[in-house]
């Protein structure tokens, strides 16, 4: 962890990278630290969340965000957990999608029913109008399990990169720009000609069962092109450190009413929604990218 610490502060310096909240990321692989939930003793709704390290000229380095809305304690401390849960699940490689799937409600992965939704805004999510088309459910899954690995894929990418720990954004901005080079090389690689990449925001021309299965077919191409690219032995060493510090939660949220909805986003920039089952626990809504 160390060692990986300070190849990201190398890195930030030869490119004059200023480091994310006074390189808190760094200190915490160098000297470890705290996420702390304040909570107000009458209320018992959690305040803030703060990330908590220190410099190693010991001064104490804080990034605190307040919670949005009114999130008991013990309940946001359910989420945190279950959201680091889950968001490791995606850094695996390939992804568990069985593991994944049985996070969501009703243990299967969602439905977009708005059509003018942005893809990349609920990840792991096909349109309902896929069943329109004559696709059966594992055909539906299928495109789904697609769909969010490729869109999660610059994250994953962005934690195998030494820069990760000194700026997350950075180093996700480039996991983007990668996906679109790659993307590129592929189609020229590809008889076809296709663009794959406007092939994932461009579901709504899928209109019959078998341009469904092509779709899927290129898209099973592509994904195994963009795993292959994420294998490397400097890549692995890298990625297995930049992992334990890519859960870490920085925001917590509740929208509601009229849907009651809480939302974690963690460090590596994945937003995870939960609402309470019947059965009182949470069970996940959708998954989304920061700024999405």
């Amino acid at each position: 962890m160390r060692e990986a610490a300070q190849r990201s502060l190398d890195s930030a310096s030869s490119h004059r990278v200023n480091l994310y909240g006074d390189g808190v990321f760094i200190e915490l692989m160098r000297t470890g630290g705290f996420v702390i939930l304040e909570v107000d003793d009458k209320s018992d709704h959690a305040i803030s969340l703060h990330l908590v390290s220190r410099s190693t000229n010991r001064q104490a380095i804080v990034v605190s965000n307040p919670v949005d809305g009114e999130v008991s304690a013990t309940r946001a401390l359910e989420l945190i957990g279950e959201t680091a849960n889950l968001v490791d699940i995606l850094f695996s490689t390939p992804i568990d999608t069985s593991a994944l799937e049985r996070k969501f409600d009703g243990s299967r992965f969602p439905e977009s029913h708005d059509p003018d939704e942005d893809e990349t805004s609920n990840l792991f999510a096909v349109p309902s109008a896929m069943e329109n088309v004559g696709a059966d459910q594992s055909e539906i899954r299928e495109m789904a399990v697609l769909l969010g690995t490729v869109d999660t894929w610059p994250v994953r990418y962005a934690i195998s990169t030494r820069i990760l720990p000194a700026d997350p954004y950075r180093a996700i901005e480039a996991g983007a720009q990668e996906l679109v080079s790659l993307g590129r090389q592929f189609t020229r690689s590809n008889k076809d000609r296709l663009d794959v990449l406007d092939m994932l925001q461009d579901l709504k021309t899928v209109r019959s069962s078998e341009q469904l299965r092509n779709r899927i077919s290129m898209l099973s191409l592509l994904d195994n092109f963009l795993e292959q690219k994420l294998v490397s032995p400097d890549a692995s060493m890298t990625f297995a450190a930049n992992r334990s510090i890519s859960t870490i939660p920085l925001k917590l949220g509740f929208n509601g009413p009229p849907e009651v909805l809480y939302w974690v986003m963690t460090s590596s920039g994945i937003v995870v929604g939960w609402k309470v089952s019947s059965s009182g626990t949470p069970v996940v809504t959708r998954i989304g990218l920061a700024g999405d």
